[in-house]
């Protein structure tokens, strides 16, 4: 039988940044499985021009602060960022959390905060899946530069 695993989501929107910390080593320290926040650049509930911590950042911190729980974005905002940048980013958090690092990437959905922002957004989930895939190295293609993976991070325990 598959053992369960419990999962917290600690919303990085409309939250002051010493609860938003706390609440993922506090997580960590009752035994959750894993951590997750959110790849919004708008909060998603509410007025989108509220307060919202970047989830990068936010997990980076975690995982500076945390010991066991493995953690991720709910799913990372693929059109946001170039791929080897995100490559590079997972690497070093993947370092930071001693092997505890879980990347997820998405296509994004949120229209106004792609266009605030300055990123092409598309006319949908097709045009976003294409985006996704032209930006990132297919069959045959390669990255520049090889090295944003070299020396792997020690596998946490369990």
């Amino acid at each position: 039988m598959k053992k369960v695993t419990i999962g917290a989501n600690c919303w990085n929107q409309y939250t002051a940044w010493p609860d938003l910390f706390n609440a993922g080593v506090r997580a960590d320290r009752l035994g959750y499985d894993t951590l997750w926040t959110w790849d919004h650049l708008y909060p998603i509930v509410g007025d989108e021009h509220g307060p919202n911590f970047e989830g990068w950042l936010t997990i980076a911190a975690w995982a500076a602060r945390t010991e066991r729980v493995r953690i991720g974005l709910m799913v990372g905002a693929n059109p946001y960022r170039e791929p080897t940048l995100v490559a590079k980013m997972a690497t070093t958090l993947d370092h930071i959390s001693n092997g505890r690092a879980i990347l997820g990437i998405g296509a994004a959905w949120n229209e106004s905060e792609a266009r605030d922002f300055g990123f092409e957004f598309g006319s949908g989930p097709p045009a976003q899946r294409r985006m996704c895939t032209s930006r990132s190295p297919g069959p045959g293609r390669r990255w520049r530069q090889r090295s944003w993976l070299r020396w792997p991070a020690r596998r946490a325990p369990g």
